[in-house]
């Protein structure tokens, strides 16, 4: 009876290495090292502003505004993000879409200044606990007029 016991047991090994062997051959034995996500931008209405992935817009809290020559408002977002990646991703972006930094205020939370030629953006970066992070952006760009035939400029 032990014996049935012992060879029964050592069949089930064989039969479970076997499948993990042919399972690994499937994939030539190696592990397969993929590249890096590369974090993938938001783009909003405004045409030189974009939001990281790692935050979600809060709609109750957001507001654009957006004719033919003008986009203004603000943007709530939230997410499970370390202030200081936002404020990296902010500085790094921002400054790569033409806008200039002309200032910033940091003690336990962070407001960053730019401007454009034609507009002005302030990002709002506060901490709310738990790994949580609150970001207010408030932006305004003056858009290029669009140029068609019956458009008369003084």
């Amino acid at each position: 009876m032990l014996k049935k016991t012992l060879g029964s047991v050592l069949l089930g090994l064989v039969l479970i290495l076997s499948g993990c062997a042919a399972q690994s051959q499937g994939s030539g034995g190696k592990v397969s090292s993929l590249p890096k996500p590369r974090p993938i931008l938001k783009h909003t209405d405004f045409p030189n502003l974009v939001l990281p992935s790692g935050l979600e817009i809060v709609k109750e809290k957001t507001l654009v505004v957006k004719t033919a020559t003008f986009v203004g408002g603000v943007i709530t977002l939230r997410g499970r993000v370390t202030q200081e990646s936002v404020v990296t991703f902010f500085e790094k972006q921002l400054i790569a879409r033409g806008w200039e930094e002309v200032g910033s205020i940091r003690y336990k939370n962070t407001l960053l200044a730019f401007r454009r030629p034609n507009g002005s953006c302030f990002v709002y970066i506060r901490e709310t606990g738990l790994g949580n992070t609150e970001v207010k952006i408030w932006a305004s760009e003056v858009l290029s007029p669009t140029s068609s035939p019956e458009t008369v400029y003084p």
